[in-house]
């Protein structure tokens, strides 16, 4: 679903294929992608999940165009998978500026008029959302992490997902999902809930792809200074401090309908 809606993007803006990545790098929380135009995307590393250097590494060092890249989609590397959607992240750093977005919004605000009742599904590494989420009393929240530690015992592990997501009316994943393998299945299990969010940093592909994928809230940052939030996060900067140095702008992208629901 997310794989093919990618090739889709691409087919239909041929132009962007021909886009190059002339430097990339991992670092300790994110990575980074820079376009031939200097614009600079970001995307979590996923260092827990790092399984060897990538067969393609010459390919990256020396830069490559994003459409020589999409076979990444189907690599078993975390690396190549993690270099292609930070490419994907830069786009959107320039696509995504077209596209009517809101600003100084929270996703909780968006998310009001549907948070009576409701069952909510949390993937990824959410903190503050979910810690929101489990103070009210009307809903039922369940949140799936892989590192149950980083939130608390409230947590459940990743492998209950396949239970819990078909019965939740609101799903908020992480962007740092989407580069996961498992994606299109995640999204399968979540096909019934009313509301579909993705939030974060990594989330800032081109909206149009994210969308397409059946997220109605999308959730994304514009970087400020490309070049020094690249030597940032290999120095190990994550969001928080990229946020705290106002090198990061928030920004959501809502459907018609939930707009429409939201006047």
């Amino acid at each position: 679903m997310l794989s093919e809606n990618i090739t889709l993007f691409f087919e239909k803006h041929e132009e962007l294929k021909e886009r190059k990545v002339v430097e990339a790098g991992i670092g300790p929380l994110y990575s980074y992608a820079k376009l031939d135009s200097e614009t600079v995307g970001i995307y979590y590393s996923f260092l827990e999940e790092f399984n060897g250097p990538p067969s393609a590494i010459s390919q990256l060092i020396n830069g490559f165009k994003i459409g020589e890249a999409l076979h990444f989609l189907e690599s078993d590397n975390m690396v190549e998978r993690v270099i292609f959607f930070a490419s994907l992240t830069a786009l959107g750093q320039e696509y995504n500026k077209k596209i009517k977005t809101l600003k100084n919004v929270k996703l909780l605000e968006l998310l009001e008029p549907y948070l009576k009742n409701r069952v909510v599904a949390v993937v990824g590494y959410l903190t503050p959302i979910a810690r929101e989420l489990w103070r009210r009393e009307n809903l039922e929240v369940y949140v799936f992490e892989r590192n149950r530690t980083r939130i608390g015992d409230k947590v459940l592990s990743d492998i209950f997902e396949e239970k819990y997501l078909e019965k939740a009316d609101i799903v908020i994943f992480t962007g740092a999902a989407l580069v996961l393998p498992n994606i299109d299945r995640l999204l399968e299990l979540s096909r019934n809930a009313e509301i579909r969010a993705v939030v974060g940093p990594s989330a800032s592909l081109p909206v149009d792809i994210l969308a397409r994928s059946g997220f109605h809230i999308i959730g994304g940052s514009f970087i400020k200074e490309s070049e020094r939030v690249a030597r940032l996060v290999m120095l190990g900067a994550g969001y928080r401090t990229l946020k705290k140095l106002g090198l990061i702008e928030e920004f959501f992208y809502v459907t018609k309908e939930v707009r429409e629901v939201g006047g």
